[in-house]
């Protein structure tokens, strides 16, 4: 799958979903990672300001929709054809996700440990249980003072991982935390009126937080099936219209394992379909609670770990209003299932359980 590379020329704003009326509140709260469907919505912009020098209008209106540009990005719901994972982090070489949510490390962040799948007969559902995973005391070694990692694993960590190598993570070598991808800076808007002549607007003062990329630090994604997407150009991104310089790279491999498989972990948010006694039914669980693995294979879903939900919404720019909030199931996810051998990849989740007991 095609990679990109994105290198912001300024701090880069994602925005939540409050509202910025006068008289409501004035922190605007920041999303990060951004949802995929921000990096979306800045490819589809891309497209039409390339393809039909930014005619909006026309296109909203149908202008255009037997062009073949226009079939590659759709209007309201994105073509079949239209395959896009990410954003990940990216520094220098190394590729960074959220990491899975089972993976415990030490106070001193020197061990590493991930919690063991519980059937779901023996957990009761509610909303008080954040996950059903649990840490097995090995040693006579308290795990009570564990937490789950924050920083983001690089690949190569995530390689160990899932293969079941835990023990061999390197805090220094195989995790980076936010402060060397990136910093916070805190910034203070205003609102514009809607006039074309940048007037600011009376009593829409806000404050919110920007982030910074060190020199050397971007974004990368994976998309498939628009031709229309240039290789290298300047696209808007986030929120106060931003731009990032966006270039087509070489292509990377995301580990993961096809003999032997376990449990999948996901690296970009996922919106579930439904919730089916406590289980968040997702794209790659049917309603018989099996998993739905590359190659059409199924297998047993026994159990998951996953952190609160992620909320997003967006602007819709096909109906040119604000979209609903709604909450994904986060990347990072882990859902296991009965043992499997699979044929063919995906960097939506990646596949493990080499070697795991």
């Amino acid at each position: 799958m095609p990679a990109y590379l994105v290198t912001p020329n300024d701090t880069l704003f994602f925005r939540g979903g409050e509202p910025m009326g006068m008289g409501e509140s004035h922190f605007q709260t920041s999303i990060f990672p951004p949802s995929p469907g921000t990096f979306v919505g800045a490819v589809r912009t891309t497209v039409i300001i390339h393809m039909c020098d930014g005619d909006f209008e026309g296109y909203k209106t149908g202008k255009y929709v037997e062009t073949p540009w226009f079939k590659e990005i759709g209007l309201k719901e994105l073509p079949d054809t239209f395959q896009f994972t990410g954003p990940f982090l990216r520094k220098g070489k190394d590729i960074f996700l959220l990491p899975p949510s089972n993976l415990f490390t030490s106070p001193d962040k020197t061990r590493f440990v991930s919690a063991s799948p519980r059937h779901f007969g023996e957990v009761m559902h509610s909303s008080a249980i954040p996950r059903i995973m649990w840490i097995e005391t090995s040693g006579g070694s308290n795990r009570k003072d564990w937490k789950p990692v924050e920083d983001y694993i690089s690949l190569g960590g995530m390689k160990k991982y899932l293969n079941g190598s835990i023990e061999l993570l390197d805090s220094k070598a195989d995790f980076a935390g936010s402060g060397i991808l990136f910093e916070d800076e805190g910034r203070i808007g205003i609102a514009l009126e809607k006039n074309r002549l940048r007037t600011a607007r009376k009593g829409h003062l806000y404050s919110t937080v920007h982030k910074r990329f060190p020199e050397g630090v971007g974004m990368t994604f994976f998309l498939e099936g628009v031709s229309s997407f240039p290789d290298g150009t300047v696209i808007r991104l986030g929120g106060e219209n931003r731009t990032a310089w966006c270039e087509r790279i070489a292509d990377v491999q995301f580990p993961s394992f096809q003999d032997g498989v376990e449990f999948l972990v996901t690296t970009m948010p996922v919106k579930p379909k439904r919730i089916a006694n406590g289980v968040p039914v997702t794209e790659f669980i049917d309603d018989d609670m099996n998993v739905v693995l590359p190659g059409g294979v199924r297998s047993k879903l026994l159990s998951y770990a996953a952190s609160r939900p992620a909320l997003f919404g967006g602007w819709d720019l096909a109906e040119n209003r604000v979209k609903e909030m709604a909450q994904y199931v986060p990347a990072g996810s882990v859902f296991y299932f009965e043992k499997s051998t699979v044929r063919g990849r995906t960097n939506k989740y990646l596949l493990g359980g080499k070697d795991v007991h």
